[in-house]
């Protein structure tokens, strides 16, 4: 497509160069309260260490996922919306903004496009996270809608002042970030070392105690620490290292497009 490029997998350390290019504002849109923390809580907390300005905002409610008899849809939205802004407080970000969608409904239409681009032109982000929309397979239908509908409205409709014109009643101006990194790739060109923040990303995820049951910080941990060693042995099958070594790295995975 026009006006757009992959990034060379071999490209080194890319959120450090962006910084370095000026870039200081970032923006993630996920589906569901907990989204962020899992799948890239350690980009957002290496972006908040480098002073980026990052907003979350979450498409549903959250108001499904729980085995609770009793809870109402209502009360465990509310409960899963005061995780995120837990987390993202954790994590070094701002308060997370909840478009409220029942949690399994999201549909890519003009009023979530719309919503995202006018957030998009709220916080003019450089760097977009969301979800990869694209991806084959088995995938969240919020995931899969929430990221396509975050794709197109980066382009072509936030950067275009014909598109959601009444922004302007706003003084909202067009914007297009820079930068998108799709989570949830099964073609990831991107893998980001989050090795020095993995204490931060696992405080984040047991903000969302409604989602991880009795699990403590060392079940957490030893899940990430099981993947890690599973990447790690795709390349070197003898891979074993002591709990006690540094040799194990922690890492997030994106797709990532430029914007030109």
């Amino acid at each position: 497509m026009a006006g757009l490029r992959s990034i060379a997998e071999e490209e080194v350390d890319p959120i450090q160069k962006f910084t370095e290019a000026g870039l200081t504002r970032a923006m993630i849109v996920m589906a569901h309260p907990d989204d962020n923390e899992f799948v890239c809580g350690g980009t957002v907390a290496l972006l908040a260490e480098l002073d980026w300005d990052i907003h979350i905002v979450v498409t549903t409610s959250g108001n499904k996922g729980t085995k609770e008899i009793g809870m109402t849809a209502q009360q465990l939205a509310a409960i899963r919306e005061e995780e995120q802004r837990n987390a993202a407080q954790i994590l070094g970000a701002q308060e997370p903004t909840f478009f409220g969608f029942p949690d399994g409904y999201i549909e890519n239409s003009n009023e979530l496009r719309g919503l995202i681009v006018h957030q998009i032109r709220i916080h003019r982000p450089d760097l977009v996270i969301t979800w990869d929309g694209f991806r084959p397979g088995f995938n969240h239908r919020d995931h899969r809608r929430t990221g396509r509908a975050t794709y197109d409205a980066i382009y072509p409709a936030a950067d275009d002042h014909l598109y959601y014109p009444r922004d302007k009643e706003e003084g909202l101006e067009p914007c297009r970030p820079s930068v998108l990194m799709l989570a949830g790739s099964n073609e990831p060109d991107c893998h980001l070392d989050i090795s020095k923040v993995m204490a931060t990303k696992i405080r984040a995820v047991m903000a969302h105690s409604s989602q991880i049951g009795d699990r403590d910080e060392h079940a957490i941990l030893q899940r990430y620490r099981n993947r890690a060693i599973e990447e790690a042995r795709k390349h070197d099958r003898e891979f074993d290292p002591e709990p006690e070594t540094d040799a194990l790295v922690f890492r997030e995975s994106f797709r990532l497009i430029r914007f030109d």
